[in-house]
């Protein structure tokens, strides 16, 4: 699982700076601002604990029947952030974050990968056989407990969080040093904070805010008409030939 979080963080900053070169789950919540200040609890303050919960497994499971969702997020490792917002329905992914000025879009649908340009009306397509190594898909909130198994996990207490009831679980795998502590809403088994500590005590922390879910309009992970696209294989193709 922390190895996943890596990778997140990876794929968002070398795509984002490489292309250079829903009613909320909750129903009844008051909606969050993209800050979280106004709402914001801190990850500490524990509340009553009920003498009844359901397990682990039907938490997250709540989560994996989900229609799909949207929400903001905010990656902070060391002295790196990244910011941006994500769509997620069934196996498709969407990221829209802004680096150096400039929108930037990406859109995974489980096979074709997009990293497009808005402002240049220009996109680059690869595939998963381009993509090198686990960079190939786009990970999500739902990731983090999705390979989640009870015998890994400690839960610490139950806080409100930004406005919601959360679980704190830790996931710790025997004999790793790795840790991934999450805060996860008791109402749509979806996490709203991920802090995951490696063996060298490095913390990269992922936030995700104004949470919303629900089926996504038809069109949220096609391309714009008229976009310009540049094809990775055709271009790595044409590279090989022009070297033999």
């Amino acid at each position: 699982m922390l190895h996943k979080f890596k990778i997140l963080l990876v794929t968002v900053l070398v795509v984002v700076f490489g292309t250079l070169g829903l009613a909320g789950c909750g129903g009844d919540k008051q909606e969050n601002t993209s800050s979280g200040d106004s709402q914001s609890v801190s990850a500490g303050q524990k509340t009553t604990q009920d003498n009844k919960k359901e397990s682990t497994a039907d938490l997250f499971g709540k989560g994996q029947k989900i229609e799909g969702m949207t929400c903001d997020y905010v990656i902070t490792s060391e002295d790196i952030t990244a910011q941006g917002k994500m769509w997620v329905q069934g196996e498709k992914v969407k990221h829209e974050t802004t680096a150096q000025g400039q929108k930037i879009i990406m859109i995974f649908d489980g096979n074709i990968f997009y990293s497009y340009n808005p402002d240049e009306s220009m996109a680059i397509k690869f595939t998963n056989d381009d993509m090198q190594g686990d960079s190939k898909e786009i990970d999500t909130p739902l990731d983090f407990t999705e390979e989640a198994s009870d015998e890994l996990i400690t839960e610490l207490e139950t806080v409100d969080y930004e406005g919601f009831r959360c679980r704190v679980l830790i996931v710790k795998e025997k004999g790793s040093k790795d840790e991934v502590k999450m805060w996860v809403r008791e109402d749509c088994g979806i996490p709203v904070r991920v802090e995951a500590t490696d063996a060298n005590g490095i913390k990269t922390v992922m936030e995700y805010r104004n949470l919303k879910v629900g089926a996504l309009p038809a069109g949220t992970f096609e391309l714009p008409k008229g976009v310009q696209v540049q094809d990775i294989s055709e271009m790595m193709s044409q590279m090989q030939k022009a070297g033999n």
